[in-house]
């Protein structure tokens, strides 16, 4: 099992990728309005596992659109972090490898993908069969600065 890191910026947030084959790993360029405007190249691995890990009360929350997921942003530096959505104890998400740096991401070519198109339903669907289990860990404490 290889395990990629990142971070936000300022390192309040961290995420650690662990998959079993690193060649399988799509990167992924969303055309929507809120990922273009971030920049936003996300990766998952269904097969993997996601841990989001914050110190402090940093991390926030922000749902627009059809509001099937939980777009996470480190408070203190603004990185957009990744996305969770959650369905009853299940809970799977996306990491922004271009906000975090996600190691063994950088200039790697991301496929242009559209999802408007898809019903609030469809959605959920997708995201529960593409994005990957993730544990997150919200840590009390003092955030980096």
């Amino acid at each position: 099992m290889a395990i990629l890191n990142g971070s936000c910026h300022c390192g309040a947030v961290a995420v650690a990728l662990e998959t079993a084959d690193l060649e399988r790993l799509q990167l992924r360029a969303c055309q929507c309005s809120f990922c273009r405007r971030h920049g936003v190249v996300s990766v998952s691995d269904h097969a993997g596992r996601l841990t989001i890990r914050s110190t402090g009360d940093v991390l926030t929350r922000y749902r627009f659109g059809l509001k099937t997921a939980d777009f996470l942003f480190c408070s203190v530096c603004g990185c957009y972090v990744g996305a969770t959505i959650a369905m009853g104890a299940e809970v799977r998400a996306i990491v922004n490898a271009t906000g975090t740096g996600l190691e063994g991401t950088a200039g790697k070519a991301a496929t242009p993908v559209d999802y408007e198109h898809e019903s609030q339903g469809e959605r959920v669907a997708r995201r529960l069969a593409q994005w990957m289990p993730v544990s997150l860990i919200e840590e009390p404490g003092r955030a980096h600065a």
